[in-house]
């Protein structure tokens, strides 16, 4: 059995040790972006992980059957689940792109295209992107992009699979965003770092968007507004304290998954920012008081106080 090193149930009692904190790691930000992700994240102790699609500067594209058929059996042999599949390449695309452009048909079979590969691989969340080419800055570009999550909707729900839209959009824009989409099926996949990217505060977008976000956050720490780049946990200007402060007054989320810059020495970078987190978590409980009895579904901070050893 692998080890955990970021929670144990050894103080737990029998009803409490179901539920314990998940913590994984985004592929796409690991060593070449491919298979070797997966034994580096098993090496940490990780639970699961987040790939990517894939296709053009975007590493192994799941297009190719091949491709695909390692990455489930590399999900199968490091006993690592694939939790989720960002579809990265459309932010080189663009939701917003013209309708009728080759690029706005290249969106469509995109999604279409992760969908099916989502399926195959039984993975229950697609993350579609919002930044870069897909960066909402107009209410026409909200308009856009939500019509292709309507699009994107319909075949995602008779697969079983929830859509996370990703943004560095503040909290009533993207509630603005989902309130026109119009449609059930569709949550909000959280990074710590983006609002700081993008000149907001990720505890009070929190606040507002906890009862709508996926129960997975992203974790990373970000260098300044309009600065985009990766550093370790707690060395830039996200104000990932007040964010834990933040998550331990609410439900969710229930796991975290790295994706700070592990292009290089990963498991070393890994292990730093596990150890960072560990801090995190640790803080965010001295701040809080708590009493309500821990179950699946319960605050972060909750979960800490019956004992998950951190």
């Amino acid at each position: 059995m692998k080890e955990r090193p970021l929670t144990s149930n050894a103080h737990l009692t029998a009803a409490q040790s179901t539920y314990r904190l998940q913590i994984g790691v985004a592929l796409w930000k690991v060593g070449d972006r491919g298979l070797a992700g997966f034994e580096t994240a098993a090496a940490a102790g990780l639970d699961h992980v987040h790939i990517d699609l894939g296709g053009p500067n975007r590493g192994p594209d799941l297009a190719d059957i091949g491709v695909l058929a390692a990455f489930g059996t590399a999900s199968r042999r490091f006993g690592l689940p694939i939790t989720a599949l960002a579809v990265n390449r459309l932010n080189d695309l663009g939701l917003t792109a013209p309708k009728g452009s080759e690029e706005a048909s290249e969106v469509r079979r995109s999604i279409l295209h992760a969908i099916r590969v989502a399926d195959c691989l039984q993975v229950h969340r697609i993350i579609i992107p919002g930044f870069r080419q897909s960066l909402v800055r107009t209410p026409e570009d909200m308009a856009k992009t939500a019509e292709v999550l309507r699009f994107a909707l319909g075949p995602a729900q008779a697969a079983g699979i929830t859509l996370a839209y990703e943004s560095g959009l503040d909290s009533e824009r993207t509630l603005q965003l989902l309130q026109a989409v119009g449609q059930p099926g569709i949550c909000v996949q959280f990074d710590t770092g983006n609002p700081a990217i993008y000149g907001h505060s990720a505890a009070s977008n929190w606040a507002r968007l906890a009862d709508v976000a996926s129960p997975d956050v992203h974790l990373k720490d970000a260098l300044g507004v309009s600065v985009e780049g990766d550093l370790p946990l707690g060395d830039g200007v996200a104000e990932l304290e007040l964010t834990f402060t933040a998550f331990a007054h609410q439900p969710r989320p229930t796991s975290f998954t790295l994706e700070g810059d592990y292009s290089d020495d990963s498991g070393p970078r890994i292990s730093r920012d596990l150890a960072r987190l560990k801090i995190l978590i640790r803080r965010s409980c001295c701040r809080a008081v708590w009493t309500a009895p821990m179950s699946e579904g319960t605050s972060l901070l909750q979960c800490i106080d019956r004992r998950v050893a951190v």
